[in-house]
């Protein structure tokens, strides 16, 4: 299996995830100090008594050009990110294709694999394919692939626990996780109950 070159893939489009994130926290910072700017020579021009700028308005202009140009990179990050979610998700339909053919799984085995790694790479602002990936390949590695099958109904009855997804620091949790299915699957397992 070419777990490297997905693996891969897996880590660009999550790259291009915190670098959007990173430069979203920037614009928002500018923009904060754009405003406060504004406020204080608002306030200096509706004084009576003249008081002098003091370079506020050289102050002001730079932090718009610096506005501008954060935008851009936003705008940008947001582009190579929606590359990067084209990128992976034609690789993760071509990887479950992979692994339909190299486990000589049936179509409902295959539906199910998919539903848990989808090929459906939508992000937001809450949460992305990564953690939702995550979450239901952990699932998925709890309930149906579990290692004791006895133990089966007592992991689902404790996995029912709302837990709330945040952007992990890493993806090396998914993709560790996601070689344990393989595995699982090469040794024969099922993933129909």
């Amino acid at each position: 299996m070419p777990l490297a070159d997905f693996y891969a893939t897996i880590d660009t489009h999550f790259q291009h995830r915190q670098d959007l994130v990173e430069r979203k926290s920037l614009l928002n910072d500018c923009a904060q100090q754009f405003r406060t700017i504004e406020k204080r020579l608002l306030v200096r021009f509706k004084d009576k008594n003249a008081v002098p700028l003091q370079n506020l308005d050289v102050i002001m202009s730079e932090t718009y050009h610096r506005l501008l140009e954060l935008a851009q990179h936003v705008e940008h990050s947001q582009f190579m990110l929606a590359v990067s979610q084209n990128v992976l998700a034609c690789s993760t339909s071509l990887f479950l294709l992979l692994i339909k053919f190299r486990f000589n799984l049936d179509t409902e085995n295959a539906n199910i694999l998919k539903a848990h790694l989808t090929p459906n790479v939508r992000d937001n602002d809450d949460n992305g394919w990564e953690e939702t990936t995550d979450a239901a390949i952990t699932h998925l590695l709890r309930t149906v692939l579990a290692k004791n099958k006895t133990e089966n109904g007592e992991q689902t009855a404790t996995s029912n626990r709302s837990t709330e997804l945040v952007m992990p620091e890493n993806v090396s949790k998914l993709k560790k996780h996601i070689s344990i299915v393989c595995d699982r699957l090469l040794k024969g397992e099922n993933l129909t109950a």
